[in-house]
């Protein structure tokens, strides 16, 4: 079994999640707002069955969100046996259009795979997160965003097969310049409804 943890706190309703449901894999996804009010034991216990572990995060000031970092400390304490010989991936999104910012987020986990014992398979940076997800609703969605449905064929095969991949830098074909108009656009009436 395969077991995703969406590490946004939005929940459901996330990019991070979104992300994780892209790659399409027979998967179990776990809230990690979830796992942190429950009890860490019944996390631990599910890892028994799972042959990969993959982190679906979105990037925080430069690195991991710091409730990530809470469940990666918390687990690296309880030297969990489970986790050795694991392999862990990522994906990370963010909304600045640029994935490779992602880098220090990606090397966190990497750095915490090698602690731990796990196998770090690598990950995927998606830069300007929201027009990908944006960009996916559309009919054009498979010329602008070929190259991020390339990085996910990549690491869905990697995961389903144990390998390693390093890390994917991927972004949405729609300049810089639009992503940017859209965003202003999408800002601006954002503030128009909270102002009502």
């Amino acid at each position: 079994m395969i077991l995703m943890i969406n590490c946004s706190y939005k929940g459901k309703s996330s990019n991070s999640r979104y992300f994780l449901e892209r790659l399409q894999l027979p998967c179990e996804i776990l809230d990690l707002k979830d796992i942190l009010s429950g009890s860490l034991d019944d996390f631990i216990a599910k890892l028994d069955t799972t042959d990969a572990l993959v982190f679906g995060t979105p990037l925080y000031v430069d690195g991991l969100p710091a409730q990530v970092v809470h469940l990666l400390e918390r687990l690296m304490e309880e030297k969990c046996p489970k986790l050795v010989g694991l392999p862990v991936y990522v994906v990370s999104n963010l909304g600045f259009y640029e994935p490779q910012q992602i880098q220090h987020l990606l090397s966190m986990v990497e750095h915490w795979s090698g602690r731990v014992g796990a196998v770090y398979g690598g990950g995927i940076a998606v830069g300007a997160g929201p027009l990908v997800r944006a960009v996916d609703q559309m009919p054009v969605a498979g010329l602008l965003n070929g190259n991020v449905n390339k990085a996910f064929d990549r690491l869905k095969n990697s995961i389903a097969n144990g390998s390693s991949i390093g890390n994917i830098y991927c972004k949405s074909l729609v300049p810089r310049w639009g992503y940017l108009m859209a965003a202003h656009k999408m800002f601006n009436s954002e503030i128009e409804k909270n102002t009502k």
